[in-house]
């Protein structure tokens, strides 16, 4: 990992003054504009990073608390955040340094308006969710003065912590597939997001490859009343025997409006959704509901766990790419599937510095309802 002193010897700066830049007191210390930028210019080309422990030292505290920034984005997606925090929840009261968590809801595509993100004094470091393409390519141009992990989002510049997207959308088309369906469609957020493309373009063509045939996939807002509504407003002819659904949010929209039109899911139409709300949504619902559940809370803790290891922010961390699908009931009405698990693999990046990218597991959860649940 680069630090203050490399800066300073390719930039031809004292290390104060590098330091002043990085910790975004230029301008109240008078720096030059030139300076300014010819610093962080060589801070994003070494890929600078902050250290945890060194801020902590900064800021007085020693070991005993910590301010952390958990960014959230303020749109369909903040109803998941219960689980995300019930993750960060269970990793706090494991660790020893007190932690103080604040939530900062941001509008996506506008994170660069944080003032958060650039004070030396608001926190010693973030976790950013549901960045978007603009939020990243403002990331990747920014030298933060924090150290900063993103939630399932790539970077070769921060530290992330991810779900294998595409494996997702493979998941989801080899299970309606295995259950019997023929003709399959996707219904989708019309609000897209990295690494949302990549799935859906897998579930599409996996599908595909399985000889299924795929409908143009319908788009709208990831909300019950819009998944409710695209089952009321399609004919009969129109509806496929399997639906995939971007969130659970939408699916249990689409079981409402098939069990109004009585159509009997899952005897003549199978719906399959990511698993990103609460689990128990999708358990009790009549009939309940299939989803591949995603380990948002394991992901939080990993996410914890990273900002706090500043030994994984200074070497050589690993990328570890594992899928499982591990078909699990709830219900007596619940089938066990077949188990399949893609072998981890661990990647060693050549680049320098490193960066910690950690990918986890999903869960395939199969449920099967008869007309009585109906």
């Amino acid at each position: 990992m680069a630090t203050i002193k490399e800066i300073a010897e390719k930039t031809g700066f004292s290390q104060s003054t590098v330091s002043i830049v990085l910790r975004n007191r230029a301008k109240e210390r008078k720096i030059p504009e030139k300076t300014q930028h010819i610093i962080l210019e060589a801070a994003r080309e070494l890929n600078y990073r902050p250290s945890m422990a060194a801020r902590q030292l900064r800021s007085g505290e020693g070991q005993e608390s910590l301010q952390i920034a958990l960014f959230w984005a303020n749109d369909f997606r903040t109803p998941m955040m219960v689980r995300f925090l019930k993750g960060l929840r269970r990793k706090m009261e494991g660790l020893e340094t007190k932690i103080n968590l604040s939530i900062i809801p941001y509008a996506a595509g506008k994170l660069n308006q944080e003032n958060l993100l650039f004070s030396q004094s608001g926190c010693h470091g973030a976790i950013i969710c549901n960045a978007s393409e603009e939020d990243l390519t403002f990331l990747n141009q920014a030298v933060l003065p924090v150290p900063v992990v993103l939630y399932n989002r790539k970077s070769e510049k921060y530290n992330t912590v991810q779900m294998d997207n595409e494996e997702i959308g493979h998941l989801a088309a080899e299970a309606l597939c295995d259950s019997g369906c023929r003709t399959v469609c996707m219904i989708a957020s019309a609000i897209s997001f990295p690494g949302a493309g990549d799935r859906n373009a897998a579930f599409e063509k996996k599908a595909r490859e399985l000889g299924l045939k795929v409908l143009s996939p319908l788009f709208c807002e990831s909300c019950r009343r819009e998944g409710y509504s695209m089952i009321m407003h399609l004919e009969r002819q129109e509806i496929p025997d399997g639906f995939f659904c971007s969130s659970d949010a939408l699916a249990l929209g689409v079981l409402r409006g098939l069990h109004e039109r009585k159509i009997a899911c899952p005897e003549t139409v199978k719906v399959l959704a990511i698993g990103n709300g609460e689990p128990e949504e999708a358990a009790f619902s009549v009939p309940s509901l299939s989803v591949i559940s995603l380990p948002m809370e394991k992901m939080a803790e990993e996410c914890l766990g990273i900002l706090m290891d500043t030994d994984t922010l200074k070497n050589a961390p690993v990328e570890v790419h594992s899928t499982q699908n591990l078909p699990q009931g709830s219900t007596q009405n619940s089938v066990q599937g077949t188990s399949k698990v893609a072998a981890p693999g661990i990647v060693y990046s050549e680049n320098e510095p490193k960066v910690c990218t950690r990918k986890l597991p999903v869960r395939m959860i199969l449920r099967e309802s008869t007309e009585k649940d109906m």
